[in-house]
């Protein structure tokens, strides 16, 4: 399993105070009063995003409570993939001449997310940023889909994705966009610089706010009758092309070892 979980209401306050990888809280309908006060204010402080389900969802989450035990109308998903910090990512790619990372935008399908840190494993970025709102969990089906892929990738959780998106151009990093009418077809766009590529929801694409952040935006032409590609097939492909294209460009020469 991808995940663990805190049952009851103290404990899960506790979870919310330290350091515990919380993916999301949930709440059962009927639940209110006391502590769960305390329990929104700490999730919100910390970008968890918190869930309100029925008797039989609930029923799911706490199947495996030992006999006795009570979950109180609340439990918390503790992820066992440690997310990064941005500054982290950006340490570990600071050696490479042409870093790229992934800025995923409201990426709502399990699978989707799966895929797309599959690929994003597979063909070697820096790093994948999500929002810590109305993205999709990161959990037992998305570690199912990405091939194990989600362990061997650095994760950033961020709650202002437009304050990061600032923060990386700071950092020196290019911002790009796949836009479906952009005349520039992405074999045509360098992506020989440090990149950071957003990836839109799967219906309404990327926002605004944060399209128009972006300094070069490109499309992936179209060469069938099929107007659209899926959100993860077409993360595949600008992976690829990133790939391609720092692959084919020689890195910096390492120094010679002393003595020679």
């Amino acid at each position: 399993m991808a995940e663990d979980r805190i049952v009851g209401r103290n404990a899960v306050a506790e979870a919310l105070k330290s350091d515990a990888n919380i993916s999301k809280v949930y709440v059962l309908y009927s639940a209110h009063g006391g502590s769960l006060n305390e329990i929104y204010t700490l999730a919100k402080k910390h970008g968890v995003p918190v869930a309100r389900v029925d008797q039989k969802q609930f029923g799911e989450l706490t199947a495996n409570l030992s006999p006795g035990e009570s979950a109180q109308g609340v439990v918390a998903a503790v992820s066992k993939i440690r997310f990064h910090t941005v500054d982290s990512i950006l340490e570990a790619a600071s050696g490479k001449k042409h870093p790229y990372i992934l800025i995923l935008d409201r990426i709502q399908d399990p699978q989707n997310f799966g895929a797309i840190l599959r690929s994003a494993a597979f063909f070697q970025a820096d790093g994948v940023i999500i929002a810590k709102e109305e993205q999709a969990s990161l959990n037992e089906t998305v570690i199912k889909a990405s091939a194990g892929g989600a362990f061997h990738v650095r994760i950033a959780r961020e709650t202002n994705l437009h304050q990061t998106i600032n923060y990386l151009k700071e950092k020196g990093y290019w911002i790009a966009t796949s836009a479906v009418k952009s005349p520039l077809p992405i074999s045509e766009l360098d992506f020989k610089m440090p990149v950071a590529v957003i990836i839109g929801n799967e219906g309404s694409g990327v926002r605004r706010l944060l399209r128009e952040k972006s300094d070069m935006t490109f499309s992936i032409p179209q060469l069938g009758k099929i107007d659209s590609l899926n959100v993860s097939v077409a993360t595949g492909i600008i992976c690829y092309e990133i790939a391609r294209q720092r692959s084919a460009s020689p890195q910096a020469a390492e120094p010679e070892p002393k003595g020679k």
